[in-house]
């Protein structure tokens, strides 16, 4: 029988990782507001305007809102609140005092929610997701309620995370069945020039007595700290063949009932490619209270033996009915790469594959991941990097590694940017640049890492998903001061040579597949020839490997066939579509564009 570890943490309310709060969780919601429309629901009070200073912090006489509707972008025109784009394009409410409309003081602004009335209500909870780093001075932020246009009560202060969004849930139990209740978010600048506050898919819900939940599954620990080396227990994407460790992955549970929960149990079946490998099973001891979050962390001593897409689905039970099972699971996902990988070679990455960020700068500066490699031997052939489109034609590049204390490794070459090298970026395809060493390497931490020449033009590299402290840095300066980052730069180590500028390679000699036009914004079409009659499917999966979509074709004869891909219903990212004929198996990268 595989052996098995786990590991439990609990938190309080609130808890900083990488989540999926909404939106499942439907049983019992009773008012909801997101604001991608970009304008305000009658149920909310912007509070009075404020006035806008001029540069030197003087009041301008004009007026404006101190809370406005808008997107990442907007919210870091100014460079200094940096609100992850999660869902891409996604809009969300903001006081932010460095950017249009406001440069203002926003020393003390508040958001009022009118809610619905609580009138033969019961078990009624306040969940939603905030953006609040405190950085710059910034001051606190609370939620608080009030009857009727009472004083104001403190429910909750929002605890400070920075770089990346975070779930919140606040129990309003306490005014159950009651009339006329007002929710307010509270938030201050400090004083200061500061970033700001950020809130987003606001929900009242009635809550059922039991409800376990799972609320997030992870390949790896979201609470290991990188500076312990000697395991692999980061969140990848993507692991190469070669550098595989026994497995390691984890599942956030939350108590979304009004009852304490106990006798819980967690499992989780593994497959490769759709096998399953091992189920990982653990009771849980103690009991979890209303509101309270756990993460689970399952190791065992499973290696995959082979390249493919791992799964990890996990579920949860409790002793007794749940009142919701709808949420008591959960799927993580992995891509084991290896030489036949469309776009893999062997890669080694850590971001989500799709952009939530950006970091660059007009000054030189290196911008890397932390990668663990628990194997020693392996040639590190090159580093690829999703430099965006609005970096600097002429900018000269290059790929940088260093061992786990920043001491020098190895590089590329110098590479000057192109204006190729800028559509592709606009694409969504990453620049590769190999490595001049190719030595083999110990096993152990390193940092591999994209350089701007200092002095050659600007550049800019997508970020996605978070970071712990300590796995992903920035580096700029004379003596290249170190700035650890809670956001993931879309860096990768690559352990097999890149096909770059030749057609995609085929995994397992199977058929030539075409996909066009790169990149699709509705629609597209998979094109294919086959010398023989031959069963067919194909299917469209995202870098996790997870299935968007599927097709069975059925037995198909000799020659030119043709299909249309339907992707109105994805988010801009990249994806692979995956083609089987009797046995063969090929695969394309697929870009959506919105």
């Amino acid at each position: 029988m595989m052996p098995i570890r786990f590991s439990f943490r609990r938190a309080a309310l609130v808890l900083g990782a990488s989540f999926l709060l909404l939106g499942v969780h439907a049983q019992g919601i009773f008012y909801s507001a997101g604001f991608e429309s970009g304008s305000w629901p009658a149920e909310f009070d912007l509070g009075p305007e404020v006035e806008r200073l001029d540069s030197d912090g003087s009041g301008t006489g004009e007026f404006v809102p101190a809370w406005r509707i808008g997107n990442a972008m907007d919210a870091n025109a100014g460079a200094f609140f940096p609100v992850p784009n999660v869902p891409t394009g996604n809009r969300f409410a903001m006081a932010n005092d460095d950017a249009e409309p406001c440069d203002c003081d926003l020393a003390e602004v508040a958001l009022v929610l009118n809610a619905p009335s609580f009138v033969g209500r019961s078990g009624i909870a306040l969940e939603c997701r905030v953006f609040h780093e405190r950085t710059l001075g910034g001051g606190d932020a609370f939620v608080e309620v009030s009857l009727g246009g009472g004083s104001w009560i403190l429910l909750a202060t929002v605890p400070v995370l920075v770089g990346d969004w975070q779930p919140l849930l606040v129990n309003l139990g306490a005014f159950d069945g009651l009339d006329d209740v007002r929710i307010r978010f509270r938030w201050s600048d400090g004083g200061n020039w500061a970033s700001g506050f950020a809130v987003d898919d606001i929900v009242l819900r009635e809550r059922s007595p039991n409800d376990l939940s799972i609320e997030a599954a992870h390949i790896g620990d979201p609470g290991a700290s990188p500076f312990q080396t000697g395991d692999q227990r980061l969140a990848y994407a993507q692991i190469p063949l070669e550098q595989t460790a026994p497995l390691i992955v984890s599942a956030e549970l939350m108590n979304r009932g009004t009852q304490a929960l106990d006798g819980m149990n967690l499992s989780a079946s593994v497959a490769l490619d759709g096998t399953v490998q091992l189920v990982l099973d653990t009771l849980l001891a103690g009991s979890l209270n209303p509101g309270e979050r756990t993460i689970i962390v399952l190791s065992s001593d499973w290696i995959p033996a082979s390249a493919g897409a791992v799964t990890v689905t996990f579920t949860a039970s409790s002793s007794g009915t749940d009142d919701e099972p709808t949420n008591n699971s959960s799927v993580a996902a992995l891509r084991i790469t290896g030489p036949g990988w469309d776009l893999g070679y062997g890669a080694m990455a850590r971001d989500m594959g799709q952009e939530q960020g950006v970091r660059g700068d007009t000054t030189g500066f290196i911008l890397a991941n932390r990668m663990e490699l628990p194997n020693s031997g392996s040639v590190v052939r090159g580093m690829s990097a999703y430099v965006t489109a609005n970096s600097a034609l002429g900018a000269q590049l290059r790929a940088i590694l260093f061992d786990v204390n920043l001491a020098f490794v190895d590089t590329s070459t110098r590479y000057t940017l192109t204006q190729e090298d800028l559509d592709r970026a606009g694409s969504g395809a990453p620049l590769y640049l190999p490595f001049v060493g190719l030595e083999p390497l110990a096993a152990g931490d390193y940092f591999v890492g994209v350089q701007l020449l200092d002095g050659t033009g600007s550049a800019f590299v997508g970020l996605s998903g978070s970071s712990p402290t300590g796995a992903a840095l920035f580096m700029q300066g004379v003596n290249f001061d170190v700035e650890y980052l809670r956001s993931t730069p879309m860096v990768r180590l690559h352990l097999e040579d890149y096909a770059v500028g030749v057609a995609e390679r085929n995994v397992d000699q199977g058929v030539i597949v075409h996909v066009h036009p790169v990149p699709m914004h509705d629609s597209g079409v998979l094109r294919f020839s086959l010398d023989r009659a031959s069963q067919s499917m194909w299917r469209l999966m995202d870098l996790h490997g997870r299935e968007e979509m599927r097709s069975e074709l059925g037995i198909l004869g000799a020659g030119e066939h043709s299909y249309s891909i339907d992707v109105q219903g994805l988010a801009a990212g990249v994806y692979f579509v995956e083609l089987h004929t009797d046995g063969q198996r090929s695969v394309r990268r697929v870009v959506v564009a919105r």
